[in-house]
Parts: structure tokens; C-alpha cells; sequence
């Protein structure tokens, strides 16, 4: 886990050209602080907790312990934060919208943390006429990458951009309705929860730092993981 301290930053796509609608409405966040896991959480882990009885086996097999988990849903990634929270006596939970573009961005405003232009130095990306896997460059790999293969984010995040899509605790909605104070939109009856980041089979363009989407809290997809928050003092 890194620690991310408290802050304001600008959240949205107003800047970016390549902006989808629901990217645009650009706002000042003020976070408090939190800390969010270096990787995506990895087949290992995971399987910590299925072999715990505490979380559902995943829908896809890893090729390897140190690959991102995928194939697991909204809720099963629920089940992970529930069941380490239990095991270590700390809060564990997704992050919100807010706090995944904050690490995200890393203090820029530009499509990624390094510049505008995708470069699979930083990222598993797919290829750019969409929608299929591509192999260039530092990225050699046809569907997943083990996490910490590609140059981290300058606090030291890794795999933020591609390899695999992340849950989000937000329910999808527009920008211009989400807390100042970048809290997750979290209502009861929410039937579509966001994901960010792209994946391995889409191009660039769908893991810029603004960019998003939007599966069914069931959905259980081949290049769909998660990464988990903490809140520092909050048992």
C-alpha cells in the first residue's frame, strides 16, 4: 500500500480532446488522505481468500500467481476487501472515482501521467483500431502482464493505465453530480458501477486518466480486476 496525502486536484476531461461526454465537467477534488495498493491485487492473493472459503473462485484462471486477478465482479471484489478487513483488523474497500484519477494523474493534467502520447513503456495496451491484443515494444504480452512490469507512476503506482480494467466503488454517473470531497456516488438501488483504466484489449485511448466506463455489478470479464484503498487510523 502507498499512502496518498490529503489534497486538492482537478478531476475531469476538460482538457483532454479526446474526451468522452461524461468525462467533461471538470472540478476541484479535496481529498483526505488514503492509501491504495501498488498493483492490481494479484491471482495469489485472491486465491488467499477463495481458499478461505471467503470469496468466489474467479470466472478466468491467471496464468501465473503474479498476474492481476480477472473474471471476478463488483461483488467479488467486495468480498476480498470484506474478508482482509477481518483478517487484519483495518478498513480495506474499492477506491473511489476521485481516488483512482488522483493516483492516476499523479499531479498532470495531460492523457497519462508521462505526456499525451501512449507509450507501452507505461502500459499494457491493445491494439489501436480496437479491438484486439498488441505486442510492442516493453509490451510483449497478448493478454495479461504479471503486475510491476512497466514503469511505475512517480509515487510509485503500478499498472494504472491498461492491463486490466479496475472496480470502482462509484455507481456511474455524470461527472457534475459526484462529492467535492471525493467520496464515492454509492446509492442503494445502483445498478451500474464504473470501472477505470482500460485494458489489454482495448486501445489507449480507453485508460487515459479521465477516461471511463460502466459494468453491471455481476459482469465477471477476462480483462476486469481491482485494486484496493485503506483508510489510514480508520479500523
Amino acid at each position: 500500500m502507498i499512502t496518498v496525502p490529503a489534497g486538492k486536484f482537478e478531476m475531469g476531461g476538460d482538457h483532454d480532446d479526446w474526451a468522452a461526454p461524461d468525462e467533461r465537467g471538470n472540478r476541484i477534488i479535496q481529498l483526505s488522505s488514503f492509501a491504495a495498493s501498488t498493483t492490481e491485487i494479484t491471482a495469489l492473493q485472491y486465491d488467499t481468500c477463495v481458499r478461505a472459503e471467503a470469496c468466489r473462485a474467479p470466472f478466468v484462471k491467471a496464468p501465473d500467481d503474479d498476474h492481476p486477478v480477472t473474471g471476478v465482479s463488483w461483488r467479488d471484489a467486495q468480498s476480498y476487501a470484506a474478508w482482509l478487513s477481518a483478517q487484519t483488523g483495518l478498513r480495506y474497500r474499492l477506491l473511489s472515482e476521485a481516488e483512482w484519477e488522483r493516483i492516476a494523474r499523479a499531479g498532470m493534467q495531460s492523457r497519462f501521467w508521462w505526456g499525451n502520447v501512449s507509450d507501452h513503456a507505461f502500459g499494457n495496451f491493445g491494439d489501436e483500431d480496437c479491438c484486439h491484443t498488441a505486442v510492442e515494444g516493453p509490451d510483449t504480452f497478448e493478454a495479461t502482464a504479471p503486475v510491476r512490469r512497466f514503469e511505475p507512476t512517480p509515487e510509485g503506482f503500478h499498472d494504472l493505465y491498461g492491463n486490466v480494467w479496475e472496480w470502482i466503488q462509484d455507481c456511474y454517473g455524470e461527472y457534475d453530480h459526484a462529492p467535492r470531497d471525493g467520496s464515492a456516488q454509492d446509492p442503494a438501488n445502483c445498478t451500474v458501477r464504473v470501472v477505470r483504466g482500460g485494458s489489454y484489449l482495448l486501445p489507449s485511448g480507453f485508460a487515459r486518466a479521465s477516461a471511463r466506463y460502466r459494468l453491471t455489478p455481476g459482469a465477471r470479464r477476462p480483462d476486469v480486476g481491482f485494486r484496493i484503498a485503506m483508510d489510514p487510523g480508520k479500523p
